[in-house]
């Protein structure tokens, strides 16, 4: 007798987290919750890591002190800048999953905030929509740090001795290569996770209609302030982040649609505000060269290959009165009002 369709069994592919993966529990009020949750958490990683190569986990920490775990993680380089959650009217950070250096090897750690994460040791008693809805979001959360464990892990095989491990050239390289990381790095986590996270793209959208909807005025207001202060760097950050932050978020949105085998498509709504703050253009240049990249892996050859993504929003600096361009170790940086002169002019 032939088996029923709804009787056939799913063999997942073999396990890829290491299985002496260790769980760092901080701050947390009562040890027994602390030893559910990273049982669960432990069970859910191993389980996502039949899909998503987790072979460089490092470890995992949940804490209840989330800046301080990010602050104090050991991340097996000196020097580094202290790691800090996002934090602004935007973004309020609740995982992070930092590449660090263990015996020469490149490996990430997880970090997660446990108020974000306490949702999977819910008891029986606490099994009604709220704790599933709660339980849902935690899970996508863990599979999205998990996936950048594999986006890293596939950098490093491609350009071994780069990451933690070799200086940024230049000043200039330094702005466009967090550019590149941040789009490419988002862009290939959301679309490995996408699995995991069904329904998930308003979130996605409602933050990419934010940012694209008061990026045109945060450069504004950056210029106006320039010609008061004439602090170069200074408005490099002032106006470059807002700019390229649409940029970022929208490789979230369109990563997490390219994941979702054609289930999930852009709303009219997010179109609308996208050619209304004037980034339809760039958004997709840069999502044509995101799959690009995503097409190629395995074949890159050079980390240069990522730079046509920062060279996105050099464009969008171009347009609102910010060139940068390469200087040695720093950069040649020029400010106007686009609404006065066609290119640069003297600062």
């Amino acid at each position: 007798m032939s088996a029923k369709p709804e009787d056939a069994e799913i063999t997942l592919p073999p396990q890829t987290a290491p299985a002496d993966l260790s769980f760092a529990m901080r701050a947390f009020a009562d040890i027994e919750d602390a030893n559910r949750i990273a049982h669960n958490l432990a069970s859910y990683i191993r389980f996502i890591s039949s899909v998503i190569n987790l072979e460089r986990l490092d470890g995992v920490t949940v804490a209840y002190d989330y800046d301080a775990a990010l602050a104090e993680l050991d991340r097996g380089v000196e020097g580094l800048r202290t790691l800090a959650r996002s934090n602004d009217d935007q973004l309020v950070g609740v995982a992070m999953s930092p590449a660090v250096l263990r015996d020469g090897k490149v490996k990430v750690h997880l970090v997660f905030s446990g108020a974000y994460i306490e949702s999977i040791g819910a008891t029986p008693e606490q099994d009604d929509a709220r704790a599933q809805s709660g339980m849902q979001q935690a899970i996508y959360l863990i599979a999205h740090e998990c996936a950048h464990v594999q986006v890293t892990t596939e950098k490093d095989k491609a350009f071994p001795g780069n990451i933690l491990q070799k200086q940024v050239s230049s000043y200039e390289e330094q702005i466009f290569t967090q550019i590149n990381e941040a789009c490419w790095d988002e862009y290939a986590a959301c679309r490995l996770s996408a699995p995991f996270g069904s329904g998930h793209l308003a979130y996605y959208e409602e933050g990419l209609r934010g940012v694209t909807g008061v990026a045109r005025q945060k450069a504004a207001a950056a210029r106006d302030g320039f010609w008061k202060h004439r602090d170069l760097n200074r408005i490099v950050g002032e106006l470059g982040a807002p700019i390229s932050e649409p940029l970022r978020m929208a490789a979230y949105t369109f990563g997490h649609i390219d994941g979702s085998n054609g289930e999930a498509e852009i709303s009219e709504e997010t179109r609308q505000a996208i050619d209304e703050a004037g980034y339809t253009e760039a958004i997709e240049e840069l999502v044509a060269q995101l799959r690009k990249l995503w097409n190629e892996r395995g074949e890159w050859m050079f980390p240069s290959e990522f730079d046509v993504l920062g060279d996105v929003a050099r464009g969008l600096f171009y347009e609102e009165g910010l060139l940068i361009t390469p200087n040695g170790e720093g950069a040649n940086i020029q400010v106007w009002d686009p609404a006065m002169y066609d290119g640069p002019v003297a600062a």
